[in-house]
């Protein structure tokens, strides 16, 4: 059984061998203050941490963390100090049961090089996993009050034979983990600890609570993390039908599946995307627009029910068709090398690592290879594959527009018809994909070309980045038509048009808009404000048309403006048009769930497949316990799922076990700050948004409503720079940082107000 904080750390000072615990002394709360003093004075020299050590602190219950105050940095020989700080420590107790509470006094730990917190399991889940945050500075309160510049997580499962990514201090911290965990009888602590390079010190040890979490410390994740380590190790090697020596596994590479699905979705949404899009349609778009022909690939892979890019194929693909197998594989591993080098920009690939497209920073891109031996002649014949492959994108993207209109009257027909609801399935899913995901795959990377030519203009400088965002903000993109219709339209009008779409495109269980209507948009603020105009000054014709002329580019400076324009909207309106196919499937999903009394939560387990194989195919097994059948195992296998824990960029086999979180390099969108409350994604259909800052996982067009009630800025977990929502915000002129990563995430999540400043590229907590 757990103790107060103080009688805790008194118990372990003399037990423990593997760690210390700094001097104390602990005083009842109702104890004289000169009394404290005087003790405090005779014991301590030199500066002293006053603490609260509350009855109601640290129980089974509630960790209360940060509730009382302690005080730091306390000089011992200033009297009135001592007491200032003492007093300030009782008044925060909020009841007057003084004689439970404790005031606790240690010394200041010199010479700290590393502080922060460890955990004995997963504290959503509880499952058996040591994580570590920690600083690499003196400061000892940087982890938990999120001010920490140097913040570093690390992961391992519990149950290693072996440890390879562990240094001295982690060694040294895992071994003391483990032996509080024995003294103490629990395996759900979390620990406060310093380290000054020879010892770790124990600030605090208290319960995880464990009540209202599923818990999952009992599950077994052994066997399946060592198939997988098996599995990881294979995929690393090379490929007769793929170039490069290896491969990289990310959430957030090429199709963003965390950002779209999540990084652990449920199997209908998981096998529904890689039907519609990363099976085979993803590689038949890129196939047309001149790169590798990739189709026979998956690019999406599921590592026990987490979604990954495998990052190998992405960059395969990405490879002019018209580059020899020796220049390409060369390209593929000079990719993968930097990636690996630089694993914070695995969500701006595009941007940051490869070459899709040829823009006007180009053969700055270019000079970095021959710092990597690549020669003078290979470099020439890269940039003349891209010149060739971006011109053909300037017309290609028509006939994608084309397609995506024919989509429309294909679904109207399947909608109407008398077909089954299996059959309907099938055909809206065949349509979707021909008419709806393969052409907005196109438009999706003549969109991103776009964008790549924009940055390249700044950089060139061309453009100011306030005229770039200026340019942005006077899109007309389907989703700022939606503020527009929402201000002007008759609900039923509204609904008509825009009721299919859904936060979570592919989430059965997220409600469509025309199924909650009162919700999304209660609070939504009327728009008067004039349309942003942008208009080409001739300078800046001037100069883009010598730009074009200079890189083999063959339109003039309004034509290509026009492209971009045109793609980066039509981008969104693929999108808007597709996922009415989408939805309307899960639609039909849940109505033949509804058929055997299966609710859309269960359905959720169902693969898609299962579905689809029920066109051609005529089981003699009954549809009703078939689906119950495989409801009933998915939802086994998505418990371990929950469980796991996998970084979101995974290198090599033996990070299966073990692993740091990345450093995200998050997208900083426009140049504005603002200072604001912080609203989390469970509130943001309680609260008013009206000026706040937004924190959501994922973001899809289905989270548009939030543009409808005028929020003041936007975070998200996930995201890349090219992203539908760091469009949005861009568009808009919102403040938003897009794809901050879990760990800041977690900790943005815990604020309750924060100042963003988009400019100086900072985050900072006010409370």
């Amino acid at each position: 059984m757990m103790k107060t904080k103080a009688q805790t750390l008194l118990f372990l000072s003399e037990k423990i061998k593997k760690s210390k615990v700094l001097p104390l002394l602990i005083f009842k709360a109702n104890t004289s203050i000169d009394e404290m003093v005087l003790k405090i004075k005779n014991q301590f020299s030199g500066n002293i941490i006053v603490r609260s050590s509350s009855h109601d602190e640290d129980t089974n219950s509630s960790s209360k963390a940060g509730y009382y105050k302690s005080i730091l940095n306390v000089d011992t020989t200033n009297t009135s100090n001592i007491k200032k700080a003492v007093e300030e420590v009782i008044i925060s107790f909020d009841d007057n049961n003084l004689y439970q509470n404790e005031i606790l006094i240690q010394p200041m730990l010199n010479n700290v090089i590393t502080s922060g917190v460890a955990f004995t399991c997963d504290i959503s889940t509880l499952s058996p996993y040591y994580i570590v945050n920690y600083d690499m500075s003196s400061n000892t309160t940087s982890v938990t009050d999120g001010h920490g510049k140097e913040l570093k997580t690390y992961v391992e499962y519990k149950y290693l034979s072996e440890e390879k990514h562990r240094n001295t201090f982690l060694n040294h911290l895992i071994d003391s983990i483990k032996e509080l965990e024995e003294i103490l009888d629990n395996k759900f602590l979390d620990i406060e600890f310093g380290y000054d390079g020879s010892d770790i010190y124990i600030f605090q040890a208290r319960n995880i609570v464990k009540e209202n979490k599923y818990n999952l410390s009992d599950i077994n994740l052994g066997k399946a993390l060592f198939k997988l380590h098996k599995k990881i190790k294979k995929l690393n090697k090379p490929h007769p039908n793929l170039l490069g020596d290896y491969t990289i596994f990310g959430v957030m590479s090429d199709w963003n599946p965390a950002e779209i699905i999540g990084k652990k979705p449920k199997f209908l949404s998981l096998s529904l995307y890689k039907e519609l899009i990363t099976n085979s349609i993803w590689a038949h778009q890129r196939d047309n627009y001149g790169y590798r022909d990739l189709k026979s690939h998956p690019l999406l892979v599921s590592f026990l029910g987490i979604a990954y890019i495998d990052i190998r194929v992405s960059f395969n693909s990405f490879i002019p068709k018209e580059l020899d197998d020796h220049l390409g594989s060369k390209l593929v591993n000079y990719y993968l090398n930097i990636l690996k080098e630089n694993p914070k920009n695995h969500d701006k690939i595009e941007f940051d690592v490869i070459l899709t497209c040829l823009d006007f920073s180009i053969n700055k891109k270019l000079t970095k290879l021959l710092e990597f031996g690549f020669l003078e002649e290979e470099i020439i014949q890269i940039k003349s594959s891209l010149e060739k492959l971006t011109q053909k994108v300037f017309t290609l993207y028509k006939d994608d527009l084309k397609q995506i209109d024919i989509l429309e009257n294909k679904y109207n027909e399947i909608v109407s018809s008398e077909l089954s609801i299996i059959d309907k399935i099938y055909w809206l899913t065949e349509n979707c994909k021909i008419y709806g995901t393969l052409p907005f795959a196109g438009l999706a990377r003549s969109s991103f070309i776009s964008m790549s030519l924009l940055k390249s203009l700044v950089d060139r400088e061309v453009f100011s980045k306030e005229e770039l965002s200026a340019f942005l903000n006077s899109l007309k993109t389907v989703s700022k038509q939606l503020i527009r219709d929402l201000n002007i339209m008759s609900k039923k009008d509204f609904l008509d048009k825009y009721g299919h779409l859904r936060p979570g495109t592919y989430e059965i269980t997220s409600k469509r808009y025309d199924e909650n209507y009162e919700e999304y948009f209660s609070q939504w603020i009327l728009n008067n404000e004039e349309e942003e105009r942008f208009l080409l000054k001739e300078n800046h014709l001037e100069q883009i048309d010598k730009l074009l002329l200079e890189h083999n580019l063959f339109i003039d400076a309004k034509t290509l403006m026009e492209f971009i324009k045109d793609t980066i909207e039509a981008r969104e309106y693929s999108k808007f048009i597709f996922t009415k196919s989408l939805s309307k499937i899960l639609c039909l999903i849940e109505e033949l769930g509804n058929k055997f009394s299966i609710k859309k939560e269960d359905m959720a387990y169902v693969d898609f497949n299962t579905i689809l194989s029920l066109y051609s195919t005529l089981s003699f097994e009954d549809l009703e316990p078939l689906l119950k059948s495989e409801i009933e195992k998915n939802k086994k296998l998505y418990t371990i799922t929950q469980g796991i824990k996998l970084p979101d960029l995974l290198i090599n086999e033996d990070e299966v076990y073990s692993f740091f979180n990345l450093e995200t390099s998050a997208n900083f969108i426009t140049l504005k700050s603002i200072e604001s409350e912080v609203i989390k994604e469970e509130d943001i259909l309680k609260k008013d948004l009206k000026g706040k800052i937004v924190c959501i996982k994922a973001a899809d067009p289905g989270y548009d409503f939030l543009f409808t009630k005028n929020i003041g800025g936007l975070i998200t977990c996930y995201g890349g720079a090219n992203s539908h929502m760091a469009i949005r915000c861009a568009e808009l002129n919102i403040p938003a940082v897009i794809g901050v990563g879990q760990v800041l995430y977690n900790d943005i999540s815990s604020f309750s107000y924060m100042n963003l400043d988009c400019s100086s590229q900072k985050l900072k907590k006010i409370r």
